[in-house]
């Protein structure tokens, strides 16, 4: 005589919101109807497993994940789960027939107890059509209330996440019983985020520091992010977020769908200003630059003046110069890295005292870049106040602009590559490329801003005695004992030093100098700068 299975069966509960909760199918009401079912059919009810305020579309919920793990796991001796109703378990029709099936594989039913359906072909058709307008009703609330929290970001509200680090959320206007709340600055935090900041662009006594480098001193000062230990990835988060120059940008991620959404859809809140503008574009710069794609990770990190800075003049050879050290490491050399990998037959090579080259560099910066008359007639256009010159500036501006548009779509396209899986995020010519597009928006965010600001009447600050004070701060700085200092300067306003035989060749970018004069010369973070031959002309860089 065959041994009749015993009936043991799982409970599963949930809601997504409040207002299901308040609306008749709360945890607690499902529970009492699973609890009343299972007794009236004289079925063991083992356990039920309850998940609140998540969303039914995903699997990643750990009352879920319990239940399958329970039900599915050796000799667990579960012969049903039951629910409230199929969207209870699921809103997407994929995810309820692929764990169905697994259920059904090991002998497990699937039942909902407010629909009834069987287990044969019609009751599959029947919790098909069942589960797919769970699903499309699912997608279309989620539109709803997508824009209703659009229109409400539109009109500067914020929408009930937790706050950005440095800000809070306070009630601005009620309306009816709802409550419309606005970001204001928590004011310790958002000295933290000045402070970050700062640590980034000039760093506290030894120059700009890294992200490790901040996490350690917040760290070790005993700073937390509310109440946890600093990471990299806080870090890295708080200097690439727009929202501290009073930008928060809303709509950015499609978390339903795992996706990233077109710029064109994303909206813009008008928040309380914690990092100036200027300040926050020139440390996105510095960011984009020092990426390992655009600037190699042992040039950020070195102590060296001329890292990165200083190639080899022999034909044919162009290879940065590296430091080598001669007598058990009390002289230091910058020689032709080329050579020393390959050997004397690679290149005739060149090799000069650190020192002496560098004292060279400064000192022809000093007679040919920094005298005040030189800096004057580099920079004219600052102190160009003619209608002419208004002119030129709004035709560039506009230039730029449009020069921005374009090469946020080719970033935008980059990311449509990734996504459509063209390409992948591996690809080291194609990061290296992402890279690139990224560090030219950041130089043209940082001239706009330039232009603006000259075209601004309110905000001009530019005059000759400041032209003069910038050429003596960047003198002291490149002359200064601070290694990291005289190599953040140098990096920010030469382009390449090249060494040949008999001649050495200094090239130069202008709009570092532009960008320096119309801000605070001594508050200025070192930037590696592009390579823009400017200042310093062929005619007139030989030394």
């Amino acid at each position: 005589m065959a041994k009749t299975r015993i009936e043991r069966a799982l409970g599963y509960v949930r809601v997504s919101t409040q207002r299901q909760a308040e609306g008749g199918i709360s945890l607690a009401n499902q529970e009492q109807r699973l609890t009343a079912h299972y007794a009236h059919r004289g079925v063991d009810l083992v356990d039920i497993y309850r998940d609140g305020g998540l969303s039914g579309t995903t699997e990643n919920r750990p009352g879920l994940q319990a239940l399958f793990e329970h039900a599915l796991g050796a000799g667990s001796g579960i012969t049903e789960i039951g629910v409230y109703s199929f969207s209870r378990l699921f809103r997407d029709h994929y995810l309820l027939e692929h764990y169905r099936r697994k259920l059904k594989r090991a002998g497990i039913r699937l039942v909902a107890i407010t629909q009834e359906v069987g287990h044969d072909a019609e009751g599959d058709l029947v919790r098909s059509v069942l589960s797919n307008f769970d699903e499309y009703q699912s997608r279309q609330t989620a539109k709803f209330t997508l824009d209703t929290m659009m229109r409400n970001a539109e009109a500067g509200f914020w929408n009930g996440a937790v706050p950005p680090f440095g800000y809070t959320s306070e009630i601005a206007e009620m309306r009816g019983p709802k409550a419309k709340k606005r970001l204001v600055i928590e004011p310790s935090e958002a000295l933290q985020v000045q402070q970050i900041f700062r640590m980034k662009r000039v760093g506290v006594g030894r120059g700009p520091m890294g992200y490790k480098k901040i996490v350690c001193h917040l760290n070790a000062t005993g700073a937390t992010l509310r109440g946890r230990k600093w990471q990299v990835s806080n870090i890295k988060d708080i200097l690439n977020r727009s929202t501290y120059r009073g930008k928060h940008l809303y709509g950015v991620n499609d978390v339903r769908n795992g996706i990233k959404r077109p710029e064109e859809e994303w909206q813009t809140i008008d928040v309380p200003v914690i990092i100036p503008e200027a300040e926050w574009l020139e440390v996105q710069a510095g960011i984009a630059r020092n990426a390992p794609h655009v600037t190699p990770a042992r040039i950020v990190s070195s102590p060296t003046m001329l890292a990165g800075i200083a190639k080899c003049g022999h034909p044919e050879c162009g290879h940065a110069l590296t430091i080598a050290t001669g007598k058990g490491g009390r002289y230091r050399y910058y020689r032709c890295s080329r050579r020393l990998r390959r050997g004397e037959t690679a290149c005739q090579g060149t090799s000069i005292r650190d020192e002496k080259l560098e004292t060279i560099v400064i000192d022809a910066l000093a007679d040919r870049l920094l005298r005040p008359e030189r800096l004057q007639q580099l920079l004219a256009n600052l102190l160009d106040d003619s209608s002419a010159a208004v002119r030129e500036r709004q035709a560039h501006l506009k230039a730029l602009r449009t020069e921005r548009t374009r090469v946020d779509g080719a970033i935008q396209n980059m990311f449509d590559f990734i996504e459509q899986g063209i390409v992948s995020p591996r690809d080291t010519d194609f990061t290296a490329r992402l890279a690139g597009q990224r560090a030219r928006r950041a130089d043209l965010e940082q001239e706009i801003l330039l232009i603006e600001r000259q075209l601004s009447a309110a905000d001009r600050q530019v005059t000759s005695d400041a032209i003069d004070r910038l050429g003596e701060v960047i003198l002291g700085k490149l002359r200064s004992n601070d290694p990291t200092a005289r190599q953040g300067y140098a990096r920010r306003f030469i382009a390449k030093v090249v060494v040949a035989p008999d001649l050495i060749t200094i090239t130069g970018p202008i709009k570092p100098l532009a960008i320096a004069a119309n801000g605070d010369p001594d508050d200025r973070t070192p930037m590696v700068p592009s390579i823009d031959r400017e200042w310093c002309r062929l005619q007139d860089s030989n030394l």
